[in-house]
């Protein structure tokens, strides 16, 4: 990418340098800087990129795009001053995008976004030569990065994240997809949002950047998404397992390591293999075959996409420890909705089913509420012991132990360690789920390290 192309981009203005230079990948982060990158100066919470441009430039960096030039840095290299580079940084990836030949395919929801998008991009591959979204690279500074990582591929998978009204429609507007998918609607961020309305109109701003004549791929089987209809300028494509839609699942068998389930494509059923256990991995698996046909990819080829597809990592790993015992690792984040599905999970398994479970967080006046339905769907699903540890999950503990059930709640990650270890025997399994602030991925090295 050449510097004028930038500064256009951008909106920017050249401080000093060439704009006939060219330039090779962007990155906020000096450590990750390799000689021709441009750095992006981006102010945090505690720290200011721009404290480092001069680091930048000794390490490689052939530009960096800021907000001002410090009064002590001289001139050097290519800088480039814009308002704001966050807001630049989505300016240039948009111009990246339109200038692409690539097709587009944006995801939202409130649960399942990282997975889907690992499943839609395994069958896009089978045809198409694919970008994907790295981890969770989707917010306002991750998706541009993301488009900025575009060389030649065909198709691009997006993933759109928000805690707020108003930051989809700006990742979208920047990634102006042409098929756009939303999971579910559930409660994560309904502490920001106030209600499941309003995050229903979070997740509708994905249309607000969707190509004319675009796609949107919704799951009817959510409450929230079966009231959505096709709009002026694009169409809609529904999945489901229950409710009529254009592609269903039938005959779903779940097991403890794996999903099966027919589909009707051409007047013809086919059987499709998830290789990763849940039902809500069925939900990702027709988002994604949906897309494929979309696409023009053969249901053969969707099935073996599906088929083969790599989970991002810390998102439901299981762990095999010795003595056959499992550990199934949910500690990246959770929501109430992500809970039932792991919940789901385990329940599906032979022998002594133990559950792990710390706070979901920013859930605002919906905490107990939300833990407490957590503690009646274990109940539900008759899962054997439930340890709990954190000042709301403390509801979860009391409302499973309301019902008869097995519980007992922990003032510290060390001592729920402690105890965890002592009581685990041969072919447990083990789910340990909590919001990534309640640090359980410390419970979760703690067993492999003793087992």
């Amino acid at each position: 990418m050449l510097i004028r192309e930038i500064v256009e981009a951008s909106q920017g203005t050249l401080f000093c340098g060439d704009l006939d230079a060219e330039v090779e990948g962007f990155t906020q982060d000096t450590r990750k800087i390799v000689p021709g990158n441009v750095y992006v100066a981006i102010k945090g919470l505690y720290l200011d990129g721009h404290d480092f441009i001069p680091m930048a430039f000794a390490q490689g960096a052939k530009a960096v795009l800021c907000e001002r030039v410090p009064d002590y840095i001289e001139p050097q290299g290519n800088m480039i001053v814009v308002d704001n580079t966050v807001m630049a940084l989505g300016r240039i990836a948009r111009y990246v995008r339109l200038k692409s030949n690539a097709i587009v395919i944006g995801i939202t929801g409130s649960v399942g976004k990282t997975s889907t998008k690992d499943m839609i991009y395994s069958v896009v591959s089978m045809k198409y030569k694919t970008l994907k979204t790295m981890g969770n690279y989707n917010n306002f500074i991750g998706l541009p990065l993301t488009i900025l990582r575009y060389k030649d591929e065909e198709a691009m998978v997006i993933e759109m994240g928000m805690n707020h009204l108003n930051e989809i429609d700006h990742l979208t507007k920047v990634a102006c997809p042409d098929i756009a998918a939303i999971t579910n609607v559930g409660t994560a961020h309904i502490g920001e949002l106030g209600s499941r309305e309003n995050i229903l109109q979070a997740k509708m701003e994905i249309i607000n950047g969707l190509r004319e004549g675009g796609t949107l791929v919704v799951n009817c089987d959510n409450d929230k998404l079966a009231t959505v209809k096709a709009g002026d300028g694009y169409q809609l494509k529904k999945i489901s397992i229950n409710a009529p839609s254009d592609l269903k699942a039938n005959n779903v068998i779940l097991n403890e390591d794996m999903s099966s389930f027919t589909v009707n494509v051409g007047g013809k059923d086919y059987w499709v293999r998830v290789y990763v256990p849940g039902k809500h991995f069925v939900y990702n698996a027709l988002v994604a075959i949906q897309i494929g046909l979309l696409l023009g990819i053969s249901i053969e080829d969707c099935i073996e996409g599906v088929a083969h597809f790599e989970l991002t990592e810390k998102r439901s790993d299981i762990i095999m420890l010795q003595n056959n015992i499992r550990v199934i690792d949910g500690t990246y984040n959770a929501n109430l909705d992500s809970m039932k599905s792991s919940i789901d999970v385990i329940a599906q398994y032979q022998g002594r089913r133990i559950a792990v479970l710390a706070d979901m967080l920013e859930l605002g006046s919906y905490s107990e509420r939300l833990h407490r339905e957590v503690g009646a769907y274990l109940i539900k699903q008759k899962i054997d012991i439930v340890l709990t540890v954190g000042e709301a999950a403390w509801y979860i503990f009391d409302e499973v132990v309301k019902s008869k059930g097995k519980a007992r709640h922990f003032n510290s990650n060390k001592e729920l360690i402690d105890y965890l270890n002592s009581m685990i025997y041969d072919g447990d399994v083990i789910l340990i789920k909590g919001s990534n602030g309640m640090h359980l991925k410390d419970v979760v090295l703690a067993l492999k390290e003793a087992n």
